[in-house]
């Protein structure tokens, strides 16, 4: 298989320009080293393929490239809490727009939650943060 995969990238390279693998600039070292000390966020870690702009304008909460770090599952209930505290206030005013995207926050968070059970149950943590000794 990587005999394949190998020869697959040989064959690709020679049908790409030359000039695509010439040595970065510094300034492109840079940015490249720069995408990738700025992917850390509140919640964890965005996981936007280098040279993508963010889709979600950074409203982490909302986006699948979040990966989530369970040691911000604490933040991440904070936020719930204020989304609904937030919701609450829109209802009781009538803001029906502020009211959709604050139902489609709390969806996204409900998301987030899952995404933290499935992480724990791999890493064998509890709720705690503490790893079963099991």
């Amino acid at each position: 298989m990587i005999r394949h995969y190998r020869q697959f990238v040989d064959q690709r390279r020679t049908h790409r320009p030359s000039e695509e693998y010439r040595e970065p600039s510094d300034s492109e070292w840079q940015d490249f080293r720069d995408h990738f000390s700025l992917r850390k966020v509140a919640l964890g870690t965005c996981d936007r393929p280098y040279g993508t702009p963010c889709q979600h304008e950074h409203a982490c909460i909302r986006c699948p490239m979040l990966r989530l770090d369970l040691a911000q599952e604490p933040r991440l209930l904070e936020i719930e809490v204020n989304t609904r505290q937030r919701l609450g206030e829109a209802q009781r005013m009538q803001w029906l727009g502020e009211v959709a995207g604050l139902q489609e926050s709390l969806r996204h968070i409900a998301d987030k939650k899952q995404q933290a059970q499935r992480l724990r149950a791999q890493t064998g943590e509890g709720e705690d943060g503490v790893t079963s000794l099991g």
